[in-house]
């Protein structure tokens, strides 16, 4: 018998993690002939007061016809938080079951659940019959909320549609000639990208042919670009997609992304997947899920000495990169691609359907 679920998603048609993650993943479920997952739309109202009250009507709209699971993908922050727990609120009324998959969480507002929402918690979002999270420190956290049900500590995924021609492994630098380090993020201060360029230049003093690839858009962008104003081996792409982020992916030797907080950030995931080692930090699901020394190496946040002193080392050592790459390849092919992930994610939601 057909099951029918119904996904909140913001506007797929726009750039954005939870966008992309659903994007990738609802043709993969395509192919179960099970279940039909069909997207609901929501967000992106900007300041219109109204917003809220058109969302609420939508998902009622979705409710009315046969609905046997709707998936919740909140953030940990205000709007997010209180938006879909009236959306739990309804969905308890109807007696429909739901589930949660927390992309983003805010700790700032984790502060302000522990202090003042508990309760609200437990009476709206802590009814959802599974939660999915990117970290075993927030599903400590749901527990402490006092959550009765299974937290599923998850990852977010690579779109194998990025693997239609194969990749070849580009493992062409030797003894740091060509050496090619990829930054792929918002240009936002939190995401490192100023640690990740003062430690570029302090590696230019000692080191020819190196070169800093800065993919991506932000409100950081003016302010970066008078940075790197006149050092020609520091190149910004602006924002890409498609091609040019599989050619930046393929021809760059080390991938960084020194963050100062991440849920599990796609590029790191992506990264691995095209055979690259990852410079990041033991932040959100990384903490847990990222094997340093294996698939590359953590660094202390807001540490540009010590994210230096990592490049480093697999600037001179082609051998360990390759190593690293390799591991990280098999990895992300065998666990990662949106096709696996759909697997396990249906495999969970099988004992509600």
């Amino acid at each position: 018998m057909l099951k029918n679920i119904t996904v909140t998603v913001p506007k797929l048609s726009l750039p954005g993690g939870v966008s992309a993650f659903w994007n990738a993943l609802l043709p993969e479920f395509k192919t179960y002939e099970q279940v039909n997952f069909k997207p609901l739309e929501i967000g992106g109202h900007g300041k219109n007061v109204f917003g809220p009250l058109l969302d609420n009507w939508h998902l009622k709209k979705a409710t009315d016809k046969s609905t046997d699971l709707i998936i919740l993908n909140p953030s940990l922050g205000s709007r997010s938080f209180f938006r879909d727990a009236f959306f739990a609120k309804y969905l308890i009324r109807k007696n429909i079951p739901f589930v949660l998959f927390f992309h983003g969480w805010n700790l700032d507002f984790e502060q302000k659940i522990d202090k003042k929402y508990v309760p609200f918690f437990q009476k709206s979002l802590g009814k959802a019959k599974k939660i999915f999270v990117l970290s075993d420190d927030f599903k400590s956290k749901l527990l402490a909320w006092g959550y009765k049900g299974e937290v599923v500590v998850s990852t977010t995924m690579v779109n194998r549609s990025l693997f239609v021609n194969s990749p070849v492994l580009n493992q062409k630098s030797e003894n740091g000639a060509n050496f090619k380090i990829l930054f792929l993020s918002r240009l936002i201060k939190e995401k490192g990208i100023y640690e990740t360029i003062g430690a570029f230049k302090k590696l230019q003093e000692k080191y020819q042919h190196l070169q800093l690839i800065i993919a991506g858009s932000g409100n950081e962008m003016d302010t970066i670009r008078g940075l790197v104003a006149g050092n020609d081996n520091i190149v910004l792409t602006g924002h890409i997609e498609g091609a040019e982020k599989i050619k930046c992916y393929n021809n760059c030797d080390v991938y960084c992304l020194p963050s100062y907080s991440e849920g599990l950030p796609t590029s790191v995931l992506e990264a691995m997947a095209f055979g690259k080692p990852v410079i990041t930090t033991a932040v959100g699901g990384l903490k847990g899920f990222f094997k340093d020394g294996t698939m590359g190496y953590f660094v202390r946040a807001k540490d540009a000495e010590d994210l230096q002193e990592k490049l480093e080392l697999l600037l001179v050592a082609p051998n360990l990169r390759k190593e690293m790459g390799d591991f990280n390849f098999n990895f992300a092919h065998e666990h990662l691609l949106s096709n696996k992930v759909a697997q396990k994610i249906l495999g969970e939601l099988e004992a509600f359907l």
